[in-house]
């Protein structure tokens, strides 16, 4: 997990689920990319997604990579269908967090793609 997490208590922190079509392509990505990865996020600079095993993160690269908004405590299980979302926690660590959020998840399934077919 990304350390700042443990540093800053969120503004707020709530259960969600992550659309099951972005969870997939990220487990796709995982198996052949096991470090964590970071990339800018286009159209939303500064910030920049980071992704690990057990949270992924949106940073602000103009604040010292403080983060904004974190999807944590996943809780995928073996029985999950392909077809259905993962439970999860989400939490905001920005005031603006719940305007970035969902397009994240979108820019995140595409650049994710993006790398799996480049290989």
């Amino acid at each position: 997990m990304y350390e700042r997490l443990n540093d800053l208590p969120p503004l707020d922190s709530y259960p969600s689920r992550i659309p099951a079509a972005v969870w997939n392509v990220w487990r796709r990505y995982r198996v052949r990319h096991p470090d964590a990865s970071c990339f800018g996020l286009e159209g939303l600079p500064p910030l920049s997604l980071r992704l690990d095993g057990d949270s992924w993160v949106v940073m602000d690269s103009n604040l010292y990579d403080l983060p904004i908004l974190a999807w944590c405590d996943f809780q995928d299980s073996p029985e999950r269908g392909l077809h259905e979302p993962v439970p999860c926690t989400v939490r905001h660590y920005h005031q603006g967090a719940s305007k970035v959020r969902n397009q994240t998840l979108e820019l995140m399934q595409e650049e994710l793609e993006r790398r799996l077919v480049k290989g």
